[in-house]
């Protein structure tokens, strides 16, 4: 609502109030009620505890009891009993207890005071002989066009001190009645704030049952018979001590409630609250004098259903402010159509029933339905009440098609398909016959939001340069600007616009002023900007660069701060963008690598590509975004954060350019080579003997290998290559799969001997993977014919072994696979093992030699081993891995070296980083944390150490490498014209997100520092 229609509202209001007789001040035509409690009520003790939990108390006062008692009977009206002990804490305190606040409605409820009491030590003090009591009109709601009669007691507490246990109790007789006697109500249990004993007791004396239900707590309600004044009541009773506090993390649903909460009601169906409704609805929206003249305006306008339904809603939307007067049965109960048209106003409820009235006349189908704004989404798991609604909105059938429309909104233009229509989830309509809440399915929605922004840079960076913004509003996008655009104008809004583009270019200006085109057929907005910026591109130097970030995106970006919610986490939904920046350069050899980067999740999908159109010198960037749901679940917290993370970079864009006589490239550095000294350092000499033993074992395994091939002794009756799967097993292990080739060369080599089929053993041991089924079926085909059965195993189990043997082969070049490919590959031989060790048996001289362990094999196996091992550390990054990391798999003893060293500050937290080690992180190391840039190499035996603050750091220049034997060089150039150099991997591309995310957080740190430093001014 604009401020000048609120200003308005808010004055009728009060005049209203002034002219009402009904709500009088305390004086005149109602004066409260002092007496004892009645005698039904129980006395609850409530002493004060021995600790006190001050660390939960948040506004000085610690509730000792809170104590509500109600009586409700066929004969006599409802009364509700509350008795309340607070202890002053501090001096926050005072000012809360010292001030008492009562609210009731005296159309329909009397208040009366029992005590009011200060306990200062063993002193009892009374208040209530001499209150200082008045009485205040209700404003709270008159700025949202409400109001609802209510008054407020209010009571002064002279002599209030830290320490003291203020105690009052009252009662409220009576109930709204619209509710036709019919009982609902519900109390938390659980609160924010800790409270030492809190009681519920509900006396029932109706016929009918009362249902009871709770939620979020694991206490029962305690039920009992008993009898009061020859009277039978059942009571329900629950007390509660002292429980944890329990606070709501930030952007929870409203529809999430986590709280302990009793809920009480004689109804147990919606057909119930169906049957009530019914009557207050009915004959509501009859069509008088007024409302047929309106009708036939809109038949004369046109013959189309959906746009008679659309110049409806419009015509009560605009037409009909709203304002409700909620006191009494016009909480619940509309107003004729004809009276809130002919006054122009009225709440939800009124202009509902106007709306239907419209469309009745129309010959169009509708209904209203109560809906929960705040808990709509949770409203199937809520308890069958009067009270679980807050909003009327209307049910419009059009062509088979059915729309949830709101009157109360406003600003909705365009084809009815295209209206947004809010999701409450479920909704009650009004309707004979409907028994049930019913979910309100909405369609596609076409809320939309595309910015397109085009940059000029290309007058260089002495030059001005020239941005023109194109922005297209549909849906809700397009209510919101309408909004904006009435309740601030549009000097205003241009203004704001200006000042958004102002924290990036201080010496931006207005070109022309904004444009704004609404349709109202199509229901899109769309507007233009245009504006000029000097000192575009920020001087580092002799160098420039502008930055350039998609913030539509970033701000749809909810990012929680913290994954250990307990509670789910609310993103705006629905939520659909696409930012497009062009922006135009000079000139010259620019080089922009073209990028795709997409990332799908159950939250959301996002799309970032680059295009550099060289002949028109034209970058485009292209953001895409769209949300998937409305809330994140409290255990996917932490997966939503890391899917934010993945893409979070890819919304700053940087593009850099020489000063004068330079050539313009989006990023350049230069590199100085490492002078390589005469000497050897130790590390060298360890390398190099490395080296020596490493030739001469393997010199000695071939050659003692040879030799006892040669002196090997022939086994006539050796079958295929027995050998027991312990050696096969180690060995292959040690060799990393080579033992595995052996061992299936020269079982290819007994076939080929024996059979002569012509087939070259050797390179089916090399090409083992292909050639496992192969191998397994001639066994087969051997077993069969010696035992007439198959036993080695089933073929179907040969094929899927088969399969799995050459995927864990292939498993030995991944990364992430390689360890299971190295124990799946022998294990899987041993069906084919068994099968040979059989036929030969164990006590054969050739199963006993191929299966001795030799000193070779120990060589071998000390040759192999530490390679698998390092292979295997350099997956868990023991060793450097020549990948790219993130700061979480950097090992702590790494971390407390990096320290040692003064290379990161204590309290920092490393978020990416590359080690070009061979061995160990000590010897070379190049990252950053979320404040700083380092890097580390050892140099003649000795750490060097660069390291610069980002608030230091002047610009970045980065070489990419073109393939993985390519590395990328990063270029840190410091305030001080001095710099250092970051050599990264190009592995996986990591380099090109360690790059981006590094300036990403530099430029973020370095326009803190500038805001701070004019915030200091």
């Amino acid at each position: 609502m604009p401020q000048a229609r609120r200003l308005f509202c808010y004055l009728q209001a009060m005049l209203l109030l002034l002219l009402l007789p009904q709500v009088s001040v305390a004086g005149t035509e109602y004066t409260l009620a002092i007496e004892s409690a009645p005698a039904w009520v129980q006395v609850v003790e409530a002493s004060t505890p021995d600790n006190i939990p001050v660390e939960e108390i948040g506004s000085g006062n610690y509730y000792l009891l809170v104590d509500n008692q109600l009586k409700l009977d066929e004969s006599s009206p409802q009364v509700r009993f509350t008795r309340l002990r607070q202890l002053v804490v501090n001096q926050r305190g005072l000012d809360k207890v010292s001030q008492i606040e009562v609210d009731f409605d005296p159309l329909y409820e009397s208040l009366t005071f029992h005590s009011m009491q200060i306990i200062r030590h063993s002193e009892v003090i009374d208040k209530l002989s001499d209150p200082n009591i008045s009485l205040l009109k209700q404003e709270g709601r008159i700025e949202q066009g409400l109001y609802d009669g209510r008054l407020t007691a209010h009571i002064i507490l002279d002599d209030v001190r830290v320490g003291d246990i203020i105690e009052y109790s009252y009662s409220i007789s009576g109930a709204n009645p619209v509710y036709q006697n019919i009982f609902s109500f519900q109390r938390a249990l659980q609160w924010s704030f800790p409270i030492h004993v809190q009681s519920l007791r509900v006396l029932w004396g109706k016929k009918h049952p009362l249902y009871v239900d709770v939620k979020n707590m694991q206490d029962t309600v305690i039920k009992r018979k008993l009898t009061i004044d020859n009277d039978a009541y059942i009571e329900y009773v629950i007390v509660g001590t002292y429980s944890p506090i329990l606070i709501r993390d930030s952007n929870t649903p409203s529809w999430y409630n986590p709280f302990a909460t009793v809920y009480f009601s004689e109804l147990n169906s919606w057909e119930q609250v169906v049957d009530w409704a019914i009557p207050l609805y009915s004959q509501r929206s009859v069509a008088g004098e007024e409302v047929s003249r309106v009708i036939k305006d809109i038949k004369l306008q046109t013959r189309d259903p959906n746009k008679r339904v659309m110049l409806a809603l419009n015509y009560v939307q605009e037409q009909i402010r709203y304002l409700g007067l909620e006191m009494g049965v016009n909480s619940h109960q509309p107003s004729l159509a004809e009276d809130t048209l002919s006054r122009r106003y009225g709440d939800c409820k009124d202009k509902v029933m106007l709306f239907i009235a419209l469309l009745n006349g129309l010959d169009i189908s509708a209904y209203p339905v109560l809906v929960n704004t705040d808990y709509g989404h949770d409203l199937l798991a809520h308890p069958v009440s009067l009270n679980a609604f807050n909003h009327v909105i209307a049910k419009v059938q059009v062509f088979g098609l059915t729309y949830w429309l709101d009157p109360t909104m406003n600003y909705q233009k365009g084809p009815l398909e295209d209206i947004f229509q809010a999701n409450y989830h479920h909704g009650l309509v009004i309707k004979p016959g409907e028994s049930d809440l019913t979910a309100l399915r909405l369609g596609k929605t076409k809320s939309l939001l595309t910015l397109t922004e085009s940059y000029d840079v290309s007058a260089g960076f002495k030059g001005r340069a020239s941005l023109s913004v194109k922005s297209r509003y549909q849906g809700e996008r397009a209510q919101s600007f309408r909004y904006q655009l009435e309740d601030i104008g549009l000097k205003a809004l241009q203004t704001s616009y200006e000042d958004y583009y102002r924290k990036d270019f201080s010496g931006i200006k207005l070109a022309n002023k904004l444009i704004i085109d609404d349709n109202g057929q199509t229901g899109v907005v769309n507007t233009q900007e245009a504006y000029q910026i000097d000192n575009a591109w920020q001087p580092d130097g002799a160098d420039f660069n502008i930055n350039f970030v998609s913030y539509s995106i970033q701000n749809a970006l909810e990012k929680p701060t913290n994954s250990n919610r307990q509670s789910p986490f609310s993103t705006r939904y629905p939520n659909k963008i696409t930012h497009k920046i062009h922006i135009k350069v000079s000139n010259g050899d620019w080089q922009f690598p073209n990028e795709t980067i997409t990332e799908s999740n159950p939250y959301f999908i996002y799309n970032f590509t680059s295009n550099f159109d060289d002949a028109e010198k034209t970058l485009t960037l292209t953001f895409n975004y769209e949300s998937k749901v409305e809330y994140i679940a409290a255990m996917n917290v932490g997966d939503y954060i890391s899917s934010i993370n993945k893409i979070e970079d890819s919304l700053y864009y940087s593009v850099m350019t020489y000063g004068e006589g330079s050539t313009p490239a989006v990023s350049e550095t230069s590199v100085s080579e490492s002078v390589v000294g005469d000497t050897l350092d130790k590390k060298d000499k360890l390398i190099l003997l490395c080296v020596l033993l490493y030739s001469l074992g393997l010199i000695y395994a071939i050659v003692t290998w040879r030799f006892d091939s040669k002196s090997r002794l022939e086994y006539p009756d050796e079958k295929y290559y027995p050998v027991s799967r312990r050696k096969l097993f180690f060995l292959s292990l040690s060799t990393g799969g080579l033992y595995i080739s052996y061992w299936m060369y020269r079982n290819w080599k007994y076939i080929n001997q024996t059979e002569q089929l012509g087939i070259m053993p050797i390179a089916r041991g090399i090409f083992s993977p292909f050639w496992y089924y192969g191998l397994f079926s001639h066994l087969v085909d051997d077993s069969k014919e010696r035992y007439s059965r198959n036993r080695i195993m089933p073929m179907s189990f040969g094929v899927v072994a088969a399969i799995i043997f050459f995927i864990a082969n292939y498993a030995y070049n991944s990364d992430d696979w390689y360890l299971a490919g190295v124990l799946a590959t022998p294990i899987l031989l041993f069906p084919l093992i068994n099968y040979i060790i059989k036929l030969n048996g164990r006590n054969s001289e050739a199963y006993i030699d191929n299966s001795a362990w030799k000193i070779r094999h120990t060589v071998v196996s000390l040759l192999f081993i530490p390679w698998i091992l390092f292979d295997i550390g350099s997956d868990l990054t023991v060793f450097p891995s020549g990948k790219i990391m993130s700061g979480g798999e950097v090992w702590q003893s790494n971390i407390d070296f990096m320290n040692d060293n003064k290379i990161i500050k204590e309290n920092e937290d490393i978020l990416m980083f590359y080690s070009d080690g061979v061995i160990s992180y000590e010897e070379d190391g190049n990252g950053f944390t979320d404040s700083s840039v380092f890097s580390y190499w050892e140099e003649d035996g000795e750490l060097k150490v660069a390291t610069a603050d980002f608030v230091d750091v002047r610009n970045l220049k980065v070489e990419f490498g073109e393939d993985l034997d390519q590395q990328t060089r990063i270029t840190v150039l410091l305030n001080d014209d001095s710099d250092f150099l970051l050599i990264v991997s190009t592995e996986d591309k990591l380099d090109l997100k360690f790059y981006q995310s590094l300036r990403k957080h530099w430029y973020q740190t370095k326009q803190l520092a500038v805001i701070e430093d004019k915030l200091s001014l």
